[in-house]
């Protein structure tokens, strides 16, 4: 007896229905972010469904960043500076001591005593590109703003040092060790500049090797988990080292970049709180002890040797009092450049930094110039207002400027930057939005600008960098061939307004046309006024007698 086939019919029906039913709720997800992977919305019913406009009205709620956590007052700021600066004694016996004890014969930085006049014939024409590869640095602020007052500088011949507050894109010196080396190649200059204490990072750096023991570092990203009082000690380098008896870090000149050899005086920076013993070695060489009394002030030991190669700092006594930031490696001539980056940093963290302790850090080293390099971090598909950042980048412009009120700020616009999608990588455009408002808070507070993404799309843009092997595959971060591709970019942007300057003080200096058609007679002194005047010069009234007023 044959069996009657199955009837699938309603089952069929069934299984089509819950599948339907699922793919329409799946519809309702929103856009997600897996791994930086963002994902689209998977929808079968988009053109019966339209997600647009509430996906814009979320992201218009959303603020680009979170700025309750970064609160200033730029007036405490100011009279924190002020006071520090008005007490500040770099040489004093309380603060300072040198390798050599005088000094009168070792100075510590700032000024070098020089009457040259600027050199405004200086021929930097051969330097530059062609105008395919220019980017130049925009200037605000009218005649006599603060980068024509460090392009005299420049051309004086006195020393110059830059700050580079940057994140992640330029970490180990990433960018900042071939802008350092082309400056000083043009500007001479030696040393690598600044280099922290102790740091997970220093592994990573070229420039210099360094090798720490014994110290504990936190970062200011850290700044909630850092013991007290380390976590009110932060300078704009972002780092500080937990000291203990016997913590030592030894740095190492390197040869990976032009000039880094040609460093003739060294600066070891710190708080010791309590009475303390610090041991210094150069070059593994003689060894002398500096010796210190408990204080809240940053103290530095000044080392000026004709060629430093190395330099050890060993902690005999008093250990768990110290606060160490590092050590800077300068020529005392020239350009020195210092990397101070964060990582995740998105520029409002040097509002958690001790204005006290900048001011105090700058009498010591007097900053001319502070560049301002972040963005990254904020960049947010599809949107294009950055208001709310370009305020707080207002805020970092005045900041540097009341910690370091002598230095010219050069903001960096946004860098180049792609993202994946279901297709691949493509360029985010937003990074011009973001570049346009932080050109705004640089015009506004007279700053001065230059864009990083303009400069990176003359030479292909992100895609173009993986593509050359000059940025990761993220086509996010660059390596040190892509930061030698901008460092050259931001170089020759700097040299051709400079170049301009030169151009603009040479016309004020042109004399004016005269105003008369002919030149004056010039009489001889001895002559009388009356009787000896020629005839011609001799007015008719005046020759004439005078009629007394009845």
């Amino acid at each position: 007896m044959t069996k009657p086939s199955d009837d699938y019919t309603s089952r069929g029906l069934l299984v089509a229905a819950t599948t339907l039913a699922l793919l329409i709720a799946v519809s309702f997800i929103p856009p997600i972010n897996a791994g930086g992977v963002k994902l689209r919305r998977a929808s079968i019913v988009s053109d019966v469904v339209n997600h647009h406009e509430k996906e814009q009205t979320e992201q218009e709620l959303q603020p680009e960043i979170d700025v309750k956590e970064f609160e200033v007052d730029l007036e405490s700021v100011a009279e924190q500076v002020a006071k520090t600066t008005a007490t500040a004694s770099p040489t004093g016996e309380a603060t300072s001591a040198s390798w050599e004890g005088i000094f009168d014969e070792q100075p510590t930085g700032g000024d070098t005593p020089s009457r040259a006049a600027p050199k405004l014939d200086m021929d930097l024409e051969a330097l530059l590109p062609d105008e395919s590869l220019l980017t130049p640095v925009e200037v605000f602020g009218g005649e006599g703003n603060d980068m024509e007052l460090l392009y005299e500088k420049i051309l004086s011949e006195k020393p110059i040092r830059i700050a580079f507050m940057g994140d992640s894109f330029v970490e180990a010196d990433i960018l900042t060790a071939d802008l350092r080396e082309l400056l000083q190649d043009t500007f001479k200059g030696g040393g690598t500049g600044f280099a922290p204490m102790a740091s997970p990072f220093t592994a990573y750096r070229q420039t210099v090797k360094t090798t720490a023991k014994g110290w504990t570092p936190y970062n200011i990203m850290q700044r909630k988990s850092t013991p007290s009082p380390l976590n009110g000690d932060y300078f704009v380098s972002g780092w500080v080292a937990q000291g203990s008896d016997g913590a030592s870090t030894r740095w190492e000149m390197t040869s990976r970049r032009r000039h880094l050899t040609e460093c003739r005086r060294a600066r070891v920076l710190f708080i010791s709180r309590d009475d303390s013993e610090i041991a210094i070695r150069v070059n593994d060489g003689e060894q002398r002890t500096f010796s210190f009394t408990g204080s809240e002030v940053v103290r530095q030991i000044v080392i000026e040797q004709e060629n430093i190669a190395s330099l050890e700092m060993t902690v005999l006594a008093g250990g768990n009092g110290i606060t160490g930031y590092g050590a800077d490696f300068e020529d005392v001539k020239g350009v020195t450049v210092d990397n101070f980056s964060i990582r995740s940093n998105n520029g409002q963290a040097m509002f958690w930094t001790n204005p006290a302790v900048n001011a105090q850090i700058n009498s010591m080293r007097g900053y001319d110039l502070v560049i301002l390099q972040y963005g990254l971090n904020i960049m947010q598909s599809e949107r294009k207002d950055y208001s709310l950042y370009a305020q707080q980048v207002e805020k970092m412009i005045h900041f540097v400027k009341n910690c370091f009120p002598k230095a010219a700020v050069i903001v960096m616009g946004v860098s180049d930057r792609s993202e994946r999608d279901e297709e691949g990588f493509k360029p985010m455009k937003v990074a011009e939005n973001l570049s346009e408002w932080q050109r705004k808070a640089a015009m506004e507070c007279n700053a001065a600008f230059w864009h990083t993404y303009r400069s990176m799309q003359q030479r292909g843009g992100m895609k173009g960098f993986v593509a050359n092997g000059w940025a990761g595959k993220d086509y996010t971060h660059i390596n040190y061939a892509g930061g030698r591709e901008i460092a050259t970019g931001l170089y020759h942007g700097l040299l051709y307004s400079l170049q301009q300057y030169m151009l603009t003080a040479r016309q004020r200096m042109v004399p004016a046309e005269p105003v008369l058609d002919k030149e004056l007679e010039i009489l001889p002194p001895e002559l009388n006024l009356t009787d000896e005047l020629p005839a011609k010069l001799i007015s008719t009234e005046q020759t004439q007698p005078t009629q007394t007023e009845e």
